[in-house]
């Protein structure tokens, strides 16, 4: 019964934090198809190194300008990816191509918030599976619940 409970417990603790991001993300990346467009265009794009932790990684810095209702933003949210990555992100000379300066591209951005314009939408598969171990580890924490419970009964 123990066993039962501590596989519970963890099951619980780590669902305290996955879920509610997992489920966030989830939310925003699907809601995100229905937001807004606008053309705008990128003002620069170039490889940073950024401190993570104990070690440094490279990644896409891009920052672009676009107008909403005659009003200027610039922005440099690039997708709606979790903040939270594994330690080991490689750098995406793709994105750099793909959005290079100068380069005329389509801009979303939710209706009541202009100013949060981003370059991709959508679930990213990151996310996506954020949610899906979450949700095992809902199942997982049910199924642990119950054996507790009948143990307890036959006691």
């Amino acid at each position: 019964m123990a066993k039962y409970k501590k596989l519970y417990i963890v099951c619980l603790f780590i669902n305290l934090f996955l879920l509610p991001l997992s489920t966030y993300g989830m939310l925003l990346g699907i809601t995100s198809y229905f937001w807004d467009e606008a053309e705008g265009i990128v003002l620069s794009a170039s490889r940073v190194t950024v401190r993570t932790g104990n070690s440094y990684v490279d990644e896409a810095a891009i920052e672009f300008t676009y107008s909403v209702d005659n009003v200027q933003y610039v922005s440099d949210i690039v997708s709606l990816n979790p903040r939270i990555q594994f330690k080991n992100r490689t750098f995406s000379l793709e994105k750099l191509k793909q959005y290079g300066a100068g380069k005329k591209v389509k801009i979303f951005y939710p209706a009541l918030y202009p100013r949060y314009g981003v370059l991709e939408v959508g679930v990213k598969p990151s996310t996506f599976f954020m949610f899906f171990v979450s949700m095992l580890l809902l199942l997982a924490g049910r199924i642990f619940k119950g054996k507790i419970t009948k143990i307890n009964k036959v006691t």
